[in-house]
């Protein structure tokens, strides 16, 4: 039986996330997951690099300014002591009546397995579906599954988000919604 997989996410970041949604609300938006790997189905979220300064954000598309969060990402893995690394993405579905991933979105996590630099065989997708003020997360594991004949298929995981903060009265608690 597999462990039902865990990311730990800061409150401040969801703060943050909730914020940018809010003010793109129309359009989607994103950004990147920092982190480490506590155990092989527990993800801890460090920081989270917003989309950058030349980001596409479109009614149903979000193109992040790669460039700039491939700059980030390396900055903060030096400031980390080479610790925390590429865990994952997060952008919005505004008005989603679905949760679930898109084929772009399928399509981008299959990249980030596929290229080496990324080293992130089990990338985290976290889609924030709804409206302002009313968002709520969705998290994805995805990895390959053994080859069938020649497709790769993607194993897709919804983990538990669990909120956690400098006080230890307000962790471990189950988070739904923003």
């Amino acid at each position: 039986m597999r462990m039902q997989p865990v990311v730990w996410l800061p409150r401040a970041i969801m703060q943050d996330m909730q914020t940018d949604a809010d003010l793109w609300y129309d359009r989607e938006t994103g950004g990147t997951f920092m982190g480490y790997w506590a155990e092989s189905n527990v993800a801890v979220v460090t920081a989270m690099i917003p989309a950058g300064p030349q980001a596409s954000h479109e009614r149903s598309s979000f193109l992040p300014d790669q460039s700039w969060q491939q700059a980030e990402i390396a900055k903060h893995y030096e400031r980390s002591g080479r610790l925390d690394t590429y865990l994952g993405d997060w952008h919005t579905h505004p008005d989603a009546v679905s949760n679930r991933l898109s084929w772009t979105d399928r399509a981008c996590l299959k990249t980030i397995i596929r290229t080496p630099a990324a080293r992130n065989q089990k990338p985290l997708m976290v889609l924030m579906c709804g409206k302002p003020h009313e968002w709520f997360l969705h998290p994805w594991l995805c990895q390959f599954r053994t080859k069938l004949f020649l497709f790769e298929v993607l194993d897709e995981r919804e983990p538990t988000i669990l909120a956690y903060s400098s006080r230890a009265s307000e962790t471990g608690e189950e988070i739904a919604k923003l």
